[in-house]
């Protein structure tokens, strides 16, 4: 099992059609208690910005078991440029397990 903070998520990212996923909103206290483990591979530079890590523009395959935190903005798109977080946005949060497909 692999654990990812990320800037976006695709269902292009599930290694098998035989696999979906279980999402969940978090908040931000559960997103800081997960994200310590986690790799991040942000490909928007300004998240990578806002969380101090570098810009990875990288496709990841997620299989079974893995976990995948998704940070959005709620209240527009934050800017590629911005270097904080306007005040006319917020963060929020997303926990993405993949799951065995039932039958």
């Amino acid at each position: 099992m692999a654990k990812y903070v990320l800037s976006g998520f695709s269902h292009d990212m599930v290694e098998s059609k035989h696999y979906t996923t279980d999402v969940k909103k978090i908040s931000e206290d559960e997103f800081n208690n997960e994200q310590e483990d986690a790799l991040y591979v942000m490909g928007n530079p300004a998240f990578a910005r806002l969380f101090h890590v570098p810009c990875i523009k990288k496709f990841i395959t997620l299989k079974k078991g893995d976990i995948a935190l998704v940070v959005g903005t709620e209240g527009g798109k934050l800017d590629y440029n911005a270097r904080s977080l306007p005040d006319n946005l917020s963060l929020k949060f997303r926990r993405v397990e993949i799951v065995e497909e039932e039958a």
